[in-house]
């Protein structure tokens, strides 16, 4: 395994300063962190205490872990409401099941984001009669599926906890909305909706008409008995209805549902449509939201948004609009193409997107080049138009390498956190362009054992960053190290800068090679190292 990071690079004395207020600036982002204090947890901190902010919404008082499950456990529903695709939202949920597990109570998980065609699969995927392969193909999972549910549904199969598909499928919903309402549907089609239409609060659909103003698809001035069989009151009513069955049909545990925050906010939506069904069942709401600097949050009492306010650190983020980040001072976008679980434990390539190249287009060159075993990552340059982009501003270099830096090694650490992977054989790559920025990220950064870059310029600004001191003998750095593939014609200087730097203890390889085959030599150094 490879060992956590014991030292910065360094840089010059100028470097450092502005290495350190660069990161001091974005340290409330860093897990684990908030502001300079001991990270030392005492017995009774949750280990996400120092990521969130959670306040009881009755007296805005803030509040710890413990003291959310001790109420909540005592229920026998509760809803969380989340932003879809925050990686810390989705680390709440999972500890509020544990908690309410921990603390003795059964736990049924219900779920916005499967269907109820899908029960059967999900039942036999928890009971272990399908894999997860022949599950994920079959259950229509939401893109951020892996991120945000999968640790959800596996905790659900370790535990034996039931899951319940609460929501409507796509197809019956389109057609039930837009294509003649229910009486357009088959009897299996209009199973998978509720029973009985309940009307919304008219507050629910005022609220709803400002929040999506402008999407062309909101008819005003209806009452709430006229737009039973819109979308949102099919997905309110089938879920609150799901929940309710799953109460009657688990007694004695605790109803746990997930859902997008305005399917529960003011305790309307879902949960009024729960209630209706269930008014004598006892109730708690948890909205969660992100916000990107905790220390001024603030929660006034009588906050009719939950019972329970929880503010997250944002962290990363799920699949949107195409692409994964982790969240810096600017977002480091990020296109992935992962091999099944069922594969085993695969190799990691993440690429630097060069300028003016769709990330896209690159992803599927290089899936086509390295075949289906490799995990492969291209990210994309942080001043990104989203088909290109550029890596480095000219008048804030060092800061940008500085933020770049730091938002690859927290995209490292949640790849490994999330997906199957060998942490032996992570490869940090790219050419052109991202050659000069590969070279300052990765040299003598001990989580960086691999990095292999090309490029026909001479090391440019690399060569002007100091050197640190030299590294102990039982620090070495634990890889082959960072690899350069160069023209003859910079092959000197380059050398000279692999000299220096293995003096100090960050080992370099200096390769000339011509420009005829350039990139066909780099993937394949790249291939021997996802293969050793």
């Amino acid at each position: 395994m490879m060992r956590a990071l014991k030292r910065e690079p360094w840089r010059t004395c100028r470097v450092m300063m502005l290495t350190m207020l660069t990161m001091l600036s974005i340290l409330i982002l860093i897990p684990g962190c908030q502001g300079i204090q001991n990270t030392r947890r005492s017995a009774g901190e949750h280990p996400l205490d120092s990521r969130i902010r959670i306040h009881r919404s009755s007296d805005g008082s803030r509040q710890d872990f413990a003291a959310l499950i001790a109420e909540i456990s005592s229920r026998d529903v509760v809803f969380l409401g989340e932003t879809h695709l925050d990686d810390i939202t989705h680390q709440v949920e999972l500890s509020v099941l544990k908690g309410i597990h921990a603390a003795g109570r059964s736990v049924v998980v219900s779920l916005e984001m499967f269907s109820r065609d899908r029960q059967q699969l999900l039942d036999d995927y928890l009971a272990g009669t399908v894999s997860e392969d022949q599950f994920l193909a079959d259950s229509h999972p939401w893109n951020n599926y892996e991120t945000g549910y999968r640790p959800i549904i596996e905790w659900a199969r370790r535990t034996g906890s039931p899951v319940v598909a609460a929501n409507v499928p796509r197809s019956v919903w389109r057609k039930a909305a837009f294509g003649g309402g229910l009486s357009a549907l088959d009897a299996d089609q209009r199973a998978t909706i509720a029973d009985t239409l309940l009307p919304n609060s008219q507050r629910y659909w005022d609220r709803y008409d400002r929040t999506v103003r402008g999407h062309g698809h909101v008819t005003v001035d209806q009452q709430p008995e006229q737009r039973l069989e819109k979308v949102q009151s099919l997905w309110d009513n089938t879920m609150g209805e799901s929940v309710a069955r799953a109460v009657k049909q688990h007694p004695g545990s605790v109803v746990v549902h997930v859902n997008g925050g305005f399917h529960t906010l003011e305790h309307d939506g879902t949960a009024h449509q729960f209630q209706l069904r269930s008014p004598e069942a006892s109730v708690k709401t948890v909205h969660i939201v992100p916000s990107f600097d905790l220390s001024q949050v603030e929660i006034e009492a009588g906050d009719a948004r939950a019972d329970w306010i929880v503010v997250t650190e944002p962290v990363a983020r799920g699949l949107s609009d195409g692409s994964l980040a982790v969240y810096m001072t600017r977002p480091l976008r990020y296109r992935i193409d992962a091999p099944p679980r069922s594969a085993g434990q695969a190799p990691l390539l993440i690429w630097l997107s060069e300028q003016g190249i769709d990330p896209d287009q690159r992803l599927q060159q290089l899936r086509s080049r390295f075949g289906a075993v490799p995990c492969l990552v291209v990210v994309e340059p942080i001043y990104s138009n989203g088909s290109g982009g550029t890596w480095l501003a000219e008048d804030h270099r060092d800061e940008d390498i500085s933020t770049i830096a730091f938002g690859l090694q927290r995209l490292r650490q949640r790849l490994l956190a999330q997906r199957r992977l060998d942490p032996d054989r992570v490869v940090l790559a790219g050419d052109g362009d991202t050659a000069d920025l590969i070279a300052s990220v990765a040299i003598g950064d001990a989580d960086w054992p691999i990095a292999i870059t090309e490029t026909m310029a001479a090391p440019g600004w690399f060569a002007m960053e100091g050197l640190p001191p030299p590294v102990a003998e039982d620090d070495a750095h634990p890889g082959t190290g960072l690899m350069v593939l160069i023209s003859s014609e910079h092959q000197d200087a380059w050398q000279l800068e692999a000299v220096a730097r293995a003096a100090v203890g960050s080992p370099m390889r200096v390769e000339a090679i011509t420009g005829e085959d350039r990139r066909e030599l780099l993937y394949q150094r790249i291939a021997d190292a996802l293969d050793r």
